[in-house]
């Protein structure tokens, strides 16, 4: 028999592994733009930022998310890397020496709704430090004199990764699901999160499924779908099938998805195909 002592400890540490699982958080920004501000440095072009990638930590749920590393990308200028982002008044705060001409930059990010990240908008520039160390009449608090300004909105990139794989036939042809770990927001509903199903329906192409889950707020980026259920009964018109998805949270509890048929699902995806 197992003792109840080990039987405890077993259990108490599968439950702070499910407590202990930091995440990090890959995001890049579309219809991104940028403009030269207060300070312009001769030939230093800092207009038409074209592209940027922000890592973003997150220890869990509740907890704050914490940029990591903010990398802007310029057609006229050398690639911007900034680390280590403290967040001070709403702000995420980082300071990168020997940066272009300048001894040292701050570098500020609005905070922003990573939560909301696919819907949100971003804010991020660049000052020039007036440390007493560098023209000794710094002011404690002062971010310094502006040197660009940036904006454009977030996107998800997150890289996911496929929990369960299931085969079956659908209308004479080979059907194909592949389960996400990821949840996405149901492209037909802002407000309602979902789970994001591959679909590889030979002879029609790929698409992708979304089957509603009733999981709010930040804890959807800490909910992974792990096991995808097809059940099939006789219908009048021949065999139906339906898909019900299985995810854990953040602390190992089980949250079933809706139970949704799947010809529906795949009307729905494949609608421009026919």
């Amino acid at each position: 028999m197992f003792p109840k002592f080990a039987l405890a400890a077993a259990i108490s540490a599968a439950f702070l592994a499910f407590e202990a699982q930091a995440k990090t958080f890959k995001y890049e920004t579309l219809e991104l733009d940028s403009a030269n501000a207060a300070v312009q440095y001769p030939g230093l072009d800092l207009n038409g930022a074209s592209y940027a990638t922000l890592t973003v930590d997150q220890a869990h749920s509740s907890a704050p998310a914490i940029i990591t590393s903010l990398e802007v990308n310029f057609p006229n200028a050398p690639k911007l890397t900034a680390r280590n982002f403290n967040l001070h008044d709403g702000l995420h705060q980082a300071t990168v020496g020997n940066t272009w001409v300048y001894r040292q930059l701050n570098i500020i990010v609005d905070e922003s709704d990573f939560e909301n990240s696919n819907d949100q908008r971003i804010h991020f520039g660049g000052f020039v430090s007036e440390a007493d160390s560098f023209i000794g009449t710094g002011q404690p608090g002062n971010l310094g004199q502006p040197l660009f300004d940036a904006w454009g909105r977030l996107v998800d990139v997150t890289p996911s990764k496929i929990t369960d794989v299931k085969m079956l036939t659908v209308d004479g042809s080979k059907l194909r699901l592949s389960l996400s770990n990821k949840l996405a927001k149901h492209p037909n509903s802002n407000d309602e999160n979902a789970v994001v199903i591959d679909s590889l329906w030979f002879g029609n192409g790929e698409e992708k499924l979304y089957v509603p889950i009733s999981v709010l707020g930040n804890k959807a980026k800490f909910t992974e779908p792990y096991k995808l259920n097809i059940s099939t009964t006789s219908g009048p018109d021949g065999d139906e099938h339906f898909i019900h998805v299985l995810a854990r949270d953040e602390h190992g509890n089980e949250l079933p998805s809706a139970e949704v048929p799947l010809q529906h699902l795949l009307e729905e995806a494949y609608r421009n195909h026919q």
